[in-house]
């Protein structure tokens, strides 16, 4: 009987894991305002709000029904008023997704620049958020006896099966969307052709197979 000793075999275990541990993908990437911009466009037309779509259908029945209140008796003067309020909450309605992009633009245009790093692993998305100083501010050391400043980046991390995730694209951007409320933009200005494919191909597959 011949005796093999486990030592002298692979570990196949460990080459397994190892293998799931490596990143399939990693870039770095930043975001200009007109990609974000774009970006939210592409996210509010998939997930459109049913509510906005109500409250547009509402007023325009609503704005039927004055006017044809005002054929019938022209000197009705409340009718007048309630037009003008119908013809208002509609303009509001149909206005809101592009007053809620110009707000969160505004306030990106007064925050620090930001870098991003994202790395894709099989079972996992990390994307690493480092804030910039901005070209008019003053960086003030802790340590003096270091030369560069450390800047410890902000991790997220997303689960496959855990985080409720969606992919998505547009003519700029590859985007990522958490929960359907958050986006992560990847611009293709930063990605090349090669690492394009491999991002589109391993999120379609990987989210059609958890959804």
């Amino acid at each position: 009987m011949i005796v093999i000793s486990s030592s002298l075999l692979p570990d196949l275990n460990k080459e397994q894991q190892d293998k799931r541990g490596e990143p399939i993908i990693s870039f770095s990437y930043d975001n200009t305002l007109e990609e974000t911009d774009s970006a939210m466009k592409t996210f509010q037309h998939r997930f459109a709000s049913k509510k906005g779509k109500l409250a547009l259908a509402a007023y325009a029945l609503l704005s039927v029904a004055v006017i044809g209140g005002i054929f019938l008796n022209p000197s009705n003067v409340p009718l007048y008023f309630a037009f003008v309020f119908c013809a208002f909450g509609f303009f509001y309605s149909l206005t809101d997704k592009s007053r809620m992009r110009k707000k969160i633009l505004t306030a990106l245009k007064d925050m620090n620049p930001e870098e991003y790093r994202c790395t894709i692993y099989p079972e996992k998305i990390e994307v690493e958020t480092i804030i910039k100083p901005k070209e008019n501010e003053v960086s003030v050391k802790i340590d003096e006896d270091k030369d560069e400043e450390i800047i410890t980046p902000l991790k997220t991390v997303f689960k496959f099966g855990d985080d409720l995730l969606n992919f998505d694209e547009n003519g700029d951007s590859l985007l990522l969307i958490f929960n359907r409320r958050q986006i992560y933009c990847f611009p293709k200005r930063c990605l090349s052709k090669e690492q394009q494919d491999t991002v589109r191909d391993f999120l379609y597959k990987k989210l059609e197979t958890e959804s």
